[in-house]
């Protein structure tokens, strides 16, 4: 089978784009229009020239800015942002080359996140196989270029005007695909099943890391080929279903892949608790220095604890988001379910579900059952810390008491043992003749009276107080250290 010999009828491709509008932490991101932008930059592969105006028909814009309260008072569970019949931008008729594309946007908002059905197609006409990439010129609908930060979904619908059975259906879709993203080899087909009567094929391409990649490099396609009458009309009911079905789904691996990430950064902090603890077992002996080490360690450690609770906040509310999305994507998928026909095979929805979402539950609880420990070391190290510091504080408090204690000793004898002095020697010799007749007696050169000493004189008072303290400070230093000994010997521990 070639593209070469393959005709459909009515092909179409329809891009479901989400884009986060509000975060729970930061209020409104600062690219909440990047989808609208995007969007209407299509309108340069497309030649449409409505989609340039497409942001000019959206309640979240005002004379060409972006007026989010434009949104204000109105129920966000499914908001149509074009608030006037029909609440979608219709496509003027494009003709290419004997072909008539036409299309439409259909902007809303659900919830917290900016969704986008953009479809294009040429309608009741018979094309090539190997015409789909132009309905996808340049890639332009690729997550690569949409950037999308909640991810995308591409839906191929198409008629084959020759289609025997289930290989031949799954071969067709191969070429499909091909054609569509202009490839030698088609993504890895993931899932199939049938959908209102018709075979769907899933495939999806993850780009080759360790870690679970952004949903906007990951590219999520749906090839649905129409064998029963009621496909399309059913497809046009069930579509408001299947636009949250995959919004719940891009949400589920989106709070998977930050979940990655906190675990991730949380898991470098936790193994950064081995240097301080080597850093405890290494103090410095000198006590200021020791401090000095201990306030820088508590200072960083006082960091990575706020960072690491930050972190396992963000794991706790990354599985409550992929819990809640998984309900949701329940309940899309049962009303789904209610309208499908009896030969219908849904497990390719029913997969995501019940094993992809599980997992992700599954695996950030083992990110919990690593971390949560660490948040206990984390407060028994600063803990630690805090009554090293506080210990070491107290010593020094009590050397400068004792040092203290010391020199008011010091002084107090001083000045005890000079009056004393000054009652018992109440003429004390002249201290420059004392002076004078020490140089005289030690007879020596290197000792003879300096001449300045002899031209030296002072009143006689004063000289009597210099000589009382100094018989004071002598004896102070005498008695002093034995006082203190006293004094701690007799003070109460």
């Amino acid at each position: 089978m070639t593209q070469q010999n393959l005709r459909i009828n009515n092909p179409s491709v329809t891009l479901y784009a989400f884009h986060l509008r509000t975060d729970m932490a930061t209020g409104m991101v600062a690219d909440a229009t990047h989808l609208w932008e995007k969007l209407a930059q299509l309108s340069n592969y497309f030649s449409i020239p409505e989609l340039q105006q497409l942001p000019e028909k959206l309640i979240c814009y005002q004379n060409g800015n972006y007026h989010p309260d434009g949104e204000l008072g109105q129920r966000t569970n499914y908001l149509e942002l074009i608030q006037y019949k029909p609440a979608e931008l219709r496509f003027s008729p494009v003709t290419q080359d004997e072909l008539t594309l036409s299309g439409s946007a259909y902007p809303l908002r659900l919830h917290d996140t900016y969704a986008a059905d953009f479809t294009v197609c040429y309608q009741n006409q018979a094309v090539d196989v190997n015409q789909l990439h132009r309905l996808n010129p340049e890639g332009c609908l690729m997550p690569s270029h949409i950037q999308a930060s909640i991810g995308q979904t591409l839906l191929l619908y198409a008629e084959p005007l020759k289609l025997k059975n289930a290989l031949a259906a799954k071969m067709f879709a191969d070429e499909c695909v091909k054609a569509l993203l202009q490839v030698a080899k088609p993504p890895f087909l993931s899932n199939q099943g049938i959908l209102f009567g018709s075979p769907i094929f899933e495939y999806e391409a993850i780009p080759k890391f360790d870690a679970p990649p952004h949903p906007n490099e990951l590219t999520h396609i749906l090839v649905w080929l129409r064998k029963h009458q009621q496909t399309l009309e059913l497809a046009g009911k069930a579509n408001r279903w299947l636009i949250n079905l995959f919004n719940c789904r891009n949400k589920i691996l989106f709070a998977y892949h930050q979940a990655y990430q906190s675990n991730d950064s949380a898991r470098q902090i936790y193994n950064a608790l081995d240097n301080k603890s080597q850093q405890m077992h290494q103090l410095p002996k000198a006590q200021e220095k020791r401090l000095e080490v201990l306030e820088t360690v508590l200072n960083n450690t006082s960091d990575d604890t706020f960072a690491y609770a930050q972190h396992l906040r963000n794991l706790d509310d990354h599985r409550t988001t992929i819990q809640t999305n998984t309900t949701n994507y329940a309940k899309w998928l049962e009303y789904i379910r209610e309208i499908s026909l009896p030969t219908d095979d849904l497990t390719f929805l029913d997969d995501f579900h019940n094993k992809t979402s599980q997992h992700h539950q599954q695996q950030i609880a083992i990110y919990f059952d690593y971390l949560k420990p660490g948040h206990q070391l984390f407060e028994q190290l600063t803990t630690t810390i805090l009554g090293l510091v506080h210990i070491g504080e107290q010593k020094q408090q009590m050397i400068r008491a004792r040092k203290f204690e010391f020199l008011i000793t010091f002084i107090g004898a001083a000045v005890g043992t000079g009056a004393i002095s000054a009652t018992v020697i109440p003429e004390p010799p002249n201290l420059v003749e004392l002076v004078s007749q020490f140089f005289d007696i030690a007879q020596l050169p290197l000792f003879e009276t300096p001449q300045w000493l002899n031209n030296f004189a002072l009143p006689e008072n004063l000289l009597k107080v210099m000589f009382h303290i100094i018989i004071g400070g002598m004896t102070a230093l005498v008695f002093t250290p034995l006082i203190s000994f006293i004094s701690r010997l007799f003070t109460p521990k």
